[in-house]
């Protein structure tokens, strides 16, 4: 294995402990008093406030963002950061704070299979019989976790809204994927980011008081934690190292550490939060894996 290769699967994998750990965490800081509001925008604060001497050295050193900085790339990045970040994320808190960290963690992480039937749908990229098949698996196996609370309980529930709510978020993360495919390509992507962050911090702002929500976030120690914890090593490093590690190898082969967070996500929600996984979504895991493995048998499943 090559240099470079090794350096991309050390990242990733950082990468993947970072986000795989992020949602227990914020879980715990809700249970705590913490709203989902007040997180996301205690969150982009703290993104924005540390972001902002990386693009100004990239401004000045390498002048890779002053040259993207144009009102033609500002209009591309706009409306398609409202649907990644505002909507998306708003989705995704908002089913966390319904159902538990570990179906919040499992349901999200398959958002790559979206990407992949989207391409197929919209863009008619071709698809062999054996990855349509995988496809049609893992988007069974989510289907199954999604409803799991109303197979186990025989009913409605708030789980179960919580469930859809992520759904949701999949669908409109996979729509930005799509479109930034499309309109993002040559734009500098420190420059989108760092957009995204203020996006992030007005919406939920505008948000936090047409709710007559308090701008400041409660205190406590699993609030403060959640959201320094998103705001900068989420958020940040994060990113960071995900961009470095997808920079190096195949973005398709990237995307696959996806599927590994629930790895760090479970473990942890069960210790943090008392949870516990149930046989049904160890059988949707199982189908989801079936899937993903039979669709990544050509080494390709997300086209960003």
């Amino acid at each position: 294995m090559s240099k470079k290769r090794t350096l991309a699967y050390l990242a990733l994998l950082g990468n993947t402990l970072i986000w795989g750990l992020a949602l227990p965490i914020v879980k715990k800081g809700f249970e705590s008093g913490l709203t989902p509001t007040n997180f996301l925008l205690g969150r982009f604060f703290m993104a924005t406030l540390f972001s902002l001497p990386i693009v100004i050295y990239l401004e000045v050193k390498h002048k890779q963002i002053r040259k993207h900085f144009t009102l033609k790339n500002i209009l591309k990045i706009i409306p398609l950061e409202l649907l990644g970040t505002f909507i998306a994320l708003y989705l995704l808190y908002q089913g966390l704070n319904r159902t538990s960290a570990i179906e919040s963690s499992l349901i999200a992480v398959t958002w790559p299979v979206l990407v992949t039937l989207g391409g197929v749908w919209f863009f008619k990229e071709k698809v062999e019989k054996h990855e349509l098949l995988g496809l049609t698996l893992a988007l069974a196996g989510t289907t199954l976790l999604v409803g799991e609370p109303l197979i186990r309980n025989h009913g409605f529930s708030g789980s179960l809204t919580g469930n859809l709510l992520i759904l949701g978020q999949n669908l409109a993360i996979a729509a930005y994927y799509l479109l930034a495919k499309k309109h993002y390509a040559g734009i500098n992507k420190w420059l989108v980011t760092h957009i995204s962050f203020w996006i992030g911090l007005i919406c939920f702002g505008a948000v936090a008081l047409l709710s007559g929500e308090s701008l400041m976030w409660q205190s406590g120690f699993w609030p403060t934690t959640a959201i320094i914890y998103m705001g900068v090593l989420g958020s940040i490093l994060g990113l960071t190292l995900y961009l470095i590690g997808q920079d190096k190898i195949e973005a398709s082969e990237a995307s696959l550490f996806t599927y590994l967070q629930p790895i760090f996500a479970i473990p942890l929600a069960m210790i943090l939060l008392s949870e516990s996984i149930h046989l049904i979504e160890i059988l949707a895991i199982a189908i989801i894996i079936t899937g993903v493995y039979l669709a990544e048998k050509r080494g390709k499943i997300a086209p960003v």
